[in-house]
């Protein structure tokens, strides 16, 4: 097990390094598996998870070449998606897991699909997207028929209309990319719809490869696909990560006489976590922005009430937040964060009252009280084989007293592989250690 040792640090200066977007390079190398020709993607997020998407849409027929040090060229199916001749592991990525149940909701032929111990017997994220296929004449199987992996698809979509339930934003997904990619016609309904930042970036995407759709009067519960050819090829850098300047921005703010700046991030980009900076602006940070360099400062919070339902991915960075503002900050509408690698609602809550947070955990949310009372103390606290609970739980060991040890410190880089080191030069005491 590799743990992460954190003491308590400041001041922190220097410019972090911002990864990659992992969300963007997923988008990208689907689409490109799926064009009619041949698209470069160059600086991918390169991890576990893009590997085994690389694998998974080679085992659909695409040509996948490594031209240059990061730097991929894709030759699309250009419609005629090979039956995979192995199963499909995802391992961690619930994401990946649903992307590809599109790809396999239009193949004609079989998809065996899986994923690791939490997408099998843990994350929810599946739970509305047997019906809607089946509408749409797709056989989806789940073997162990509680509506998580493994999965056996047999596709394809080729016009019709479906309904779904769109809380959370993966099983919408799943259902969007079959029917974008289907010859005929398609109409899909969606109540409750939620986490639609997510779903702005799959339909930028939509649109930046020629996949036409029509998100009616823009309120993301009915969209029209006219029946569409395969993707367009196309060529294009990844842009950097922006669920990823949270941790160090918010890491300077809590720590003492500190400066920390990251360069690069796209303003205009359709991700939804950028809203984390201006959150954070809310909560009273000293934080500058300027074209695309984003500075934060040691700062003086206050609590809020926030509803992150468009940034779920967040919500471990917020509840450490608001233990260094002052007063009560409710964090809700978050419901989605149960069913990601791990229950992050809970397991937020757990984690910090080892620290001595007093919090309350809600059904969609938490309330963290900080009344001047208490403040962080370190802990051993569980990663629970999640990079966002290890990374935000490093940001509140620097400013927790005493030393705070994180487990399966491994999982930063499943999204942010350099930021343990970059942190270090920037003044983080951190220490990764290996213990039985």
């Amino acid at each position: 097990m590799r743990y992460l040792k954190v003491r308590r640090s400041g001041p922190l200066r220097g410019n972090i390094s911002m990864p990659p977007s992992k969300t963007h390079s997923f988008r990208a190398l689907i689409l490109a598996g799926l064009a009619d020709g041949t698209s470069v993607i160059r600086q991918p997020k390169i991890s576990s998870d893009w590997h085994e998407a690389v694998k998974a849409m080679r085992l659909y027929g695409a040509v996948i070449e490594e031209i240059e040090p990061e730097v991929f060229q894709v030759k699309g199916v250009a419609g005629k998606l090979r039956t995979p001749e192995d199963v499909i592991n995802v391992n961690n990525s619930g994401t990946m897991l649903v992307f590809i149940a599109g790809v396999a909701a239009a193949c004609p032929g079989w998809t065996i699909l899986t994923g690791d111990e939490s997408l099998r017997k843990l994350r929810k994220i599946t739970r509305n997207f047997i019906a809607p296929f089946q509408e749409l004449g797709v056989t989806v199987i789940s073997t162990k028929e509680d509506g998580m992996a493994p999965f056996v698809f047999k596709g394809k979509v080729n016009g019709g209309t479906a309904h779904m339930d769109g809380v959370g934003c993966q099983p919408v997904f799943s259902v969007l990319i079959a029917a974008a990619l289907s010859e005929k016609p398609v109409e899909v309904h969606v109540e409750n719809p939620g986490e639609t930042a997510y779903i702005d970036l799959l339909l930028y995407w939509f649109a930046k490869t020629g996949l036409a759709y029509e998100n009616v009067g823009n309120q993301y519960r009915h969209y029209r696909f006219p029946g569409n050819p395969p993707p367009r090829p196309f060529d294009v850098a990844i842009p950097y990560e922006w669920s990823a300047p949270s941790y160090p921005l918010l890491a300077a703010m809590i720590t003492p006489n500190s400066e920390v700046t990251v360069k690069g991030m796209d303003l205009s980009d359709p991700y939804g976590d950028k809203q984390m900076i201006y959150i954070l602006q809310k909560m009273g940070a000293d934080i500058a922005i300027e074209d695309q360099v984003i500075t934060a400062k040691t700062s003086h919070l206050k609590g809020l009430e926030v509803d992150m339902n468009a940034l779920p991915d967040q919500v471990p960075t917020l509840a450490i937040a608001a233990c260094f503002a002052r007063g009560e900050t409710t964090i809700k509408n978050a419901l989605t964060a149960r069913w990601k690698e791990c229950d992050r609602i809970a397991a937020v809550c757990r984690e910090l009252k080892k620290m001595g947070a007093k919090v309350t955990e809600k059904e969609d949310g938490l309330v963290i009280h900080q009344d001047g009372s208490w403040r962080l103390m370190g802990a051993g606290i569980d990663g629970y084989y999640d990079h966002r609970m290890v990374m935000a739980f490093s940001v509140a060991g620097l400013a927790a007293d005493g030393e705070t040890k994180i487990s399966d410190a491994q999982m930063v880089e499943k999204s942010f592989d350099t930021y343990i080191g970059e942190m270090k030069q920037a003044g983080a005491d951190f220490e990764v250690v290996e213990e039985a």
